[in-house]
């Protein structure tokens, strides 16, 4: 189960998943404002504000609404005898009152229109208080219908209603607050087509109207029921838009970093391409520059590396088996004049001759191991460097103690470049210290591996500088490997070179 939940992490922590769900979030909260937004506006414009509610729509408005959504057919209805009560409980089912409305767009013949409609309750009486027909069963049940009306089913009805029936236009006798903006109702009288007898009377009641105080409970509504599908739609779009965006900036930085790793490998054959010209492929022309120049500094410092190690090869074998060889030919060319009248004094020149060719022959060998150090593979470092101390000893004749403390597995290119130094470092002792004894203490820490090398010769003034290539060629090394090299001498005091290498 860990390993799943790990999975999981590992998944949505990619790019293309962040950049995806940042899409959908951004697209659903999106579609979310917007909804917001024009719900506030859409209802603010059909509810019924409230400054209008108690301002123009006074009861004498509406009265006159209510009148005037009144059909024509209605006296001829109530003019029948008997009165159709089925006929008049149907048509009043079917009505309803249209308090506002407002155009929203047209297209073509298309008009789309939002209205505020009010649904309240209307029960129609005659003239001797008879119920002839209900809008709302749930008020006044349609078995009250043929029945004398309760004037105990809305309070104060008994006023208004025999001043609607003894024809009262005045809107102030014929309408009732009950609850302000919330419950009031008012009668109506129907009069025949000469406006003097009252054929009915109208009782319309309302329970509560859609004002601008119920803008926050219908866009809950609205949201409440259509979220899901807004959430599904919102995210759907989004998850493709976003893994589509996501797909390419992937894959361009998958080229990027392809290019990069070839380029850590040593091959610079491989470059960016990214012709878009956006911010990416500016880093990625920027990182092409870059590599540019990081392949030709590269070809510089190996040549430089070559020059510098020919000069000193050259400068070595001119310093030692030059000079040797050359002593060893004037030797020979005295044995050989001397040969045939002093074969004895020939004899010793021979010898000396001998001597000098077997120093030459031992400056080539150090040169050699210097250029090609021995194989590591399969072998433990610290015998190695052990082995090439008690050999070194041998043929210069100098004592060496060696202290290894620890032992740890390091990187080939830092095993190399620790010999290489030890090599660099006991051949100046050979050279130059005249030194007696040397020693070399290897050390195995939890960061780092610390290599140190003192000898008891003549030491020098480390903070001069001096023309050869050995000391710059040791620091070069160490510092290529982010490792640090310190040099501490003084003349006759000896001499001590260490360096550190981390180990990760």
């Amino acid at each position: 189960m860990a390993t799943i939940s790990n999975n999981l992490r590992s998944t949505f922590r990619r790019l293309c998943w962040k950049l995806t769900l940042s899409y959908t979030a951004v697209t659903v909260g999106a579609l979310l404002v917007v909804v917001l937004v024009l719900g506030y506006l859409l209802f603010s414009k059909v509810l019924i504000p409230l400054n209008i509610l108690n301002g123009a729509l006074s009861p004498k408005a509406w009265i006159q609404a209510a009148s005037n959504n009144t059909s024509p057919k209605w006296h001829y209805i109530l003019s029948q005898k008997p009165v159709d009560t089925r006929l008049i409980s149907m048509m009043l089912q079917d009505g309803e009152l249209e308090i506002t409305s407002f155009d929203l767009f047209q297209i073509g013949d298309l008009q789309i229109r939002l209205r505020t409609v009010g649904q309240g309750s209307v029960i129609l009486i005659d003239p001797d208080g008879i119920v002839l027909g209900t809008s709302n069963p749930d008020f006044v049940s349609e078995d009250a219908v043929g029945q004398a009306l309760d004037m105990g089913i809305l309070p104060g009805l008994k006023e208004p209603l025999q001043a609607a029936l003894g024809g009262e236009v005045d809107a102030d006798r014929l309408f009732v607050t009950i609850e302000a903006n919330e419950r009031f109702y008012f009668a109506i009288p129907y009069f025949d087509k000469a406006d003097q007898d009252v054929l009915a009377v109208g009782i319309i009641y309302f329970e509560s109207l859609a004002t601008e105080n119920d803008i926050p409970a219908n866009i809950l509504t609205l949201l409440s029921q259509s979220l899901l599908i807004l959430l599904l739609a919102a995210g759907l779009v989004g998850a493709v838009f976003g893994a589509i965006t996501a797909n390419g900036m992937v894959k361009r930085f998958t080229r990027v970093s392809a290019a990069t790793n070839a380029w850590s490998r040593g091959d610079f054959s491989e470059f960016i391409d990214d012709p878009t010209g956006d911010e990416i492929s500016q880093l990625a022309q920027q990182l092409n520059s870059m590599a540019e120049q990081l392949q030709s500094l590269l070809k510089r410092r190996r040549a430089m590396a070559i020059s510098e190690e020919r000069n000193r090869l050259a400068r070595d074998l001119h310093d030692s088996a030059k000079q040797q060889a050359l002593a060893a030919s004037f030797q020979l060319g005295t044995a050989i004049t001397l040969f045939e009248r002093d074969p004895q004094a020939a004899r010793k020149h021979l010898l000396e001759a001998d001597t000098l060719v077997d120093a030459v022959r031992k400056e080539l060998t150090d040169l050699i191991l210097e250029l090609r150090p021995p194989t590591m593979n399969g072998r433990d470092f610290t015998e190695i460097l052990n082995e090439y101390a008690i050999e070194w000893a041998h043929q210069n004749g100098i004592d060496v103690d060696v202290d290894m403390r620890g032992h740890d597995k390091l990187p080939l290119e830092t095993e190399q470049t620790l010999y290489r130094i030890m090599q660099e470092a006991l051949a100046n002792v050979a050279r130059h210290s005249s030194a007696g004894s040397v020693d070399i203490h290897l050390s195995y820490g939890t960061d780092a591996v610390t290599l140190a090398i003192t000898d008891d010769g003549c030491g020098f003034d480390s903070g001069k500088q001096y023309d050869g290539i050995g000391l710059y060629s040791m620091r070069e090394r160490a510092e290529s490997l982010d490792g640090d090299f310190i040099i501490e001498s003084e003349p006759g005091q000896g001499t001590k070179i260490s360096m550190a290498f981390p180990t990760s």
